[in-house]
């Protein structure tokens, strides 16, 4: 029974969030009926969380998923980041706090380090070089991941976002030729570092509990 709840309430997340990408519509950009990727991946993500999660925490998971994913399709195809998804992630990110699954000064400092310390970079880097490394969508993805994840976690999906947004970049590289403006959609990596790292935080609470004490 559980089983079919998470594959109905995947199904459903996935139709959701390509209805609102659709509405949206930026940039002109629409998903495809035929494309199933967001149905697949919530379906996965629904039966992962009703599994190893806590009921409420299940759903906060399953609905951050939804959007993340979202996030990543409208990223990836526009450059851009819907402040609409960006919103409810936070609000949806906020509500571990409000169901004690996490603490204020957790989300505090998560969203210190995955919002207000790039942004602080971002204005460096834009006074000494004049050009933007990350955009302002990503501030804002990087805000819903740090009430999310909390400081420690979210450091870890920074630097995993990075290193692999790196090793695609060398590769698109190696085949396109190199370009030194060649950019990147980041949404995509901060998104599923940020939902990798929650998943092996899971897995592994012992290795993120040492990583805090040093």
């Amino acid at each position: 029974m559980k089983l079919l709840i998470s594959i109905l309430f995947g199904l459903l997340l996935g139709f959701i969030t390509r209805k609102l990408v659709n509405w949206l519509s930026i940039n002109n950009y629409k998903i495809h009926q035929k494309n199933p990727i967001l149905e697949v991946t919530n379906i996965m993500g629904s039966i992962w969380a009703f599994h190893q999660l806590q009921s409420i925490e299940a759903f906060i998971f399953c609905m951050l998923v939804a959007l993340l994913c979202g996030i990543s399709i409208v990223d990836y195809n526009t450059y851009e980041i819907p402040l609409l998804f960006t919103g409810f992630g936070f609000l949806i990110a906020a509500s571990r706090v409000v169901f004690n699954f996490s603490t204020l000064s957790a989300a505090f400092w998560g969203i210190f380090v995955g919002a207000i310390l790039p942004l602080a970079i971002i204005g460096l880097l834009w006074m000494i070089t004049k050009r933007q490394g990350m955009g302002f969508g990503d501030i804002h993805l990087g805000l819903v991941l740090g009430t999310w994840l909390g400081p420690m976690r979210m450091s870890i999906t920074l630097f995993i976002a990075s290193s692999m947004s790196l090793l695609v970049w060398i590769f698109v590289s190696l085949l396109r030729g190199f370009d030194k403006d060649r950019a990147l959609p980041f949404g995509p990596f901060l998104s599923i570092g940020g939902t990798g790292v929650y998943v092996g935080s899971f897995y592994y609470p012992d290795f993120f509990y040492l990583l805090m004490l040093q």
